[in-house]
């Protein structure tokens, strides 16, 4: 499979989250406590962007593996697993602060192949992986550097 088919896939599923999100942030929101005795707040935000990422996933790589905060694991009978955090920085979305984002990541046989951090108010995507690392905003990709050169 190609990367480069999986990494446009990571970024069609992180532009999906965001108008998910963004569709829920600084509205009224229904927050629940996963946590037992400690609060660690899931939204019904949280729990929509995982459905639908999920489905997604499902539906265009049928045995992949997906391991999703909200909503727990799926086992796949091929080599790719795909790790979701829909909201993370459930606290800030809450409250209406825009420093919260949508983590997405894929690793093939146990081994990560690249990450993602989309930041859909700021209207930012960072992406790593094999190819390199790259600021993503408005359609464009700059490249990152590292303290040791180009990542």
């Amino acid at each position: 499979m190609e990367i480069l088919e999986l990494e446009d896939f990571a970024l069609e599923l992180a532009h999906t989250a965001g108008g998910i999100a963004q569709a829920h942030f600084r509205q009224p929101i229904t927050i629940d406590n996963k946590g037992g005795a400690v609060f660690d707040p899931v939204t019904n935000a949280d729990r929509a962007i995982a459905r639908v990422l999920r489905a997604a996933i499902v539906e265009r790589y049928p045995d992949h593996g997906i391991v999703a905060e909200e909503e727990g694991g799926r086992a796949g009978g091929g080599e790719y697993t795909w790790f979701i955090d829909p909201i993370d920085g459930t606290r800030a979305f809450m409250t209406g602060s825009p420093l919260w984002g949508t983590l997405i990541g894929l690793a093939r046989r146990g081994q990560p192949l690249f990450g993602l951090l989309a930041q859909p108010v700021m209207e930012e995507v960072f992406f790593g992986g094999p190819n390199g690392s790259w600021l993503i905003k408005a359609e464009r990709r700059d490249r990152l550097k590292s303290r040791g050169g180009t990542t």
